[in-house]
């Protein structure tokens, strides 16, 4: 691993890397990965299943801002900087496995690619546009259109059903929690979105079509 050049891109420096020194890690579906505040020197990508990156603000509330699918490359928002607390909490959505690796192996290795590293300067404007933009769906969106919103963003992890996607991974509790709601208000948004046609309720989850 000593030529920069034999890194074509991310994936192939991070595969190279957690063969070498890091781990593949699995999660259970609703397990949490990392928690706010709590230190950690690892970078992360998800190898198979999805991950829900959230932050807790002043008010407790629990903010969902970015939905991770396979290969997704995160917790990179402390590269830049010497401490090593983790800005949000990040749990499963899914069974997953993550390969993980040290932050400051792959720092290193990013250093000697300024291409790459510019790569990973993209993926943290990314999570901060994402976060100001769940800022903005919680100020100026609708319940309704809030509980859309998340749906979307995980459609990617959802199964192919003839009528669209099914996502059955999470319950009403956790999607009201993810769109930052009560689940009472969680459930009137569904009815009236499932009576506009954007989406199917059944008892094995949810439908968007």
């Amino acid at each position: 691993m000593e030529e920069k050049a034999r890194f074509s891109d991310l994936d192939q420096l991070f595969n190279c890397l957690c063969e070498n020194e890091g781990a593949i890690v699995e999660y259970e579906s609703g397990e949490v990965i990392y928690k706010q505040d709590q230190p950690d020197n690892r970078v992360y990508r998800v190898k198979s299943g999805g991950v829900a990156q959230s932050k807790r603000g002043k008010s407790g509330d629990l903010m969902t801002y970015q939905i991770l699918v396979p290969g997704s490359i995160f917790s990179t928002y402390h590269l830049s900087e010497d401490a090593i607390n983790q800005p949000c909490m990040a749990k499963a959505l899914l069974d997953s496995q993550l390969q993980q690796v040290l932050r400051d192996s792959f720092k290193r290795y990013l250093l000697q690619n300024p291409r790459l590293a510019l790569k990973i300067a993209d993926i943290i404007s990314e999570e901060l546009q994402n976060r100001d933009k769940t800022l903005e769906r919680q100020i100026y969106m609708t319940a309704k259109e809030r509980i859309l919103s998340v749906l979307r963003d995980l459609s990617p992890l959802g199964k192919e059903v003839g009528e669209g996607k099914l996502i059955d991974f999470l319950t009403r509790k956790e999607l009201a929690d993810m769109a930052g709601m009560t689940e009472e208000t969680a459930t009137r948004s569904l009815t009236k979105l499932e009576e506009e046609g954007k989406l199917k309720k059944s008892s094995g989850g949810i439908v968007l079509v």
